[in-house]
């Protein structure tokens, strides 16, 4: 088996993957992207993610490319044994383990994202406008979608589907900034369940190998986040360029 070529730079949507890959135990080899250079926007990667956004693989196995996370783990579990236990084949569990993925990818993930948006970039970007609006907003919908996680593990006693699975991979992620943003822990704020959950998956050796991948890129970038003085050519990149091929 030849590894999967990964194109990621360590964010919650490259960690779903990196940490999916290594409980699968399916090889791959990183291809670092520098988002603030821009190498989302090269026209070999718009081959690849046509959005213009990471992360995508490329399976020489199969010679196709994938692009978003979710059709990335889809595409593996289903044509890789060492990933199948992680996305039921029966109809019945497949479906409740795809709803909970999507609502990650619809729901969780870009509220999430928004509220970092808000909170790191946006007074950065526009120094003299007022950002409460957004940062209540986003902050908000996000409180309310993990309260929705934590009524769900509630129900099921475990993982968001029943057994452990991409779902949970996906929502990770976008989880572990909670206490930073917050300021508080999730047990702290009410959501015991999601506190025993993130734990627990924390706790597992593949999360931890797949939160090493780039790791000193990761620290650096939060740092410069926190600093509040992000170098203007990288907001630019960030946020004002078009994914076309004329970048």
């Amino acid at each position: 088996m030849l590894p999967l070529e990964l194109y990621y730079a360590p964010t919650p949507n490259g960690w779903k993957v990196t940490i999916f890959l290594e409980e699968a135990d399916v090889p791959y080899k990183v291809v670092p992207l520098d988002l603030g250079a821009g190498d989302q926007f090269t026209e070999s990667f718009l081959k690849i993610s046509p959005n213009g956004r990471m992360p995508a693989v490329y399976d020489p196995n199969m010679q196709m490319s994938v692009f978003e996370s979710g059709a990335i783990m889809i595409h593996v579990a289903d044509n890789y044994p060492g990933a199948r236990w992680l996305l039921p084949v029966d109809p019945r569990p497949r479906a409740k383990v795809l709803e909970w993925l999507f609502w990650v990818n619809a729901g969780l993930g870009p509220m999430a994202g928004q509220a970092s948006h808000f909170k790191y970039y946006a007074p950065v970007l526009d120094k003299s406008a007022d950002h409460h609006y957004g940062q209540h907003r986003y902050t908000k919908e996000f409180e309310r979608l993990v309260s929705v996680m934590d009524r769900q593990l509630g129900n099921t006693g475990q993982f968001l589907a029943g057994p452990y699975s991409i779902a949970d991979i996906a929502a990770y992620p976008w989880v572990k900034p909670w206490k930073r943003w917050m300021g508080k822990s999730l047990e702290a704020s009410g959501y015991t369940n999601v506190q025993r959950w993130y734990d627990s998956i924390k706790a597992r050796p593949a999360e931890n190998r797949g939160m090493a991948v780039l790791r000193k890129q990761a620290v650096a970038s939060q740092a410069v986040r926190e600093s509040g003085t992000l170098p203007d050519g990288a907001l630019s990149t960030l946020f004002q360029k078009r994914a076309d091929s004329k970048l």
